[in-house]
């Protein structure tokens, strides 16, 4: 009699087992996934924005060339007339040299906080209108998650829940105003 109770009670346990994972599975929660990075390589508007960056950055790199081929161009010159200058003149040159160094380190921090703020200007629009589309893609296709590649610390994703070409498209379609 004991015996057939503990085999009866496994049976209703597996039994329960089965029907409990059975009804998890259908209500399994979907997740889709993207990156940002991607999009914004392939989008037009992100195509767009990384072509006015690096057309800025292109000039700022000119300026930094120009400053800095001036700087060894003063520093060779006091190499060269070292020598035959006296000791104030000498001194001065050096302040000078000095001077024109600080100036170029002080440009170069300046150029760079200038072009972070720039990158930011361009992007910022964009990844806008990407959080967009994906929170307006998640509510039409009834995703659960939508977690953003890049970002998410996320080592494996099937691609079959991968929605990044599709932002993509999305994104192509829309205008974004520019600052």
């Amino acid at each position: 009699m004991k015996r057939r109770m503990w085999v009866t009670a496994l049976l209703l346990a597996g039994f329960f087992m089965i029907s409990t994972t059975a009804g998890w599975a259908a209500s399994a929660p979907k997740i889709g996934s993207f990156d940002l990075q991607v999009v914004l390589e392939q989008s037009k508007a992100g195509k767009e924005a990384k072509e006015s960056f690096k057309g800025q950055k292109e000039k700022i790199k000119g300026e930094m060339e120009e400053k800095g081929r001036a700087y060894k161009t003063a520093k060779d010159e006091l190499d060269k007339k070292k020598t035959a200058l006296d000791e104030s003149a000498r001194n001065k040159k050096t302040r000078e040299l000095e001077q024109m160094q600080q100036e170029g380190e002080k440009f170069v921090m300046e150029a760079n906080a200038k072009l972070n703020k720039l990158s930011n200007e361009l992007m910022a629009p964009i990844v806008d209108k990407v959080l967009e589309i994906v929170r307006k893609m998640g509510k039409e296709k009834k995703y659960d998650l939508i977690i953003e590649v890049g970002k998410g610390g996320i080592v494996y994703s099937n691609t079959e829940n991968d929605i990044t070409k599709t932002v993509v498209d999305e994104l192509d379609k829309i205008v974004i105003p520019k600052k």
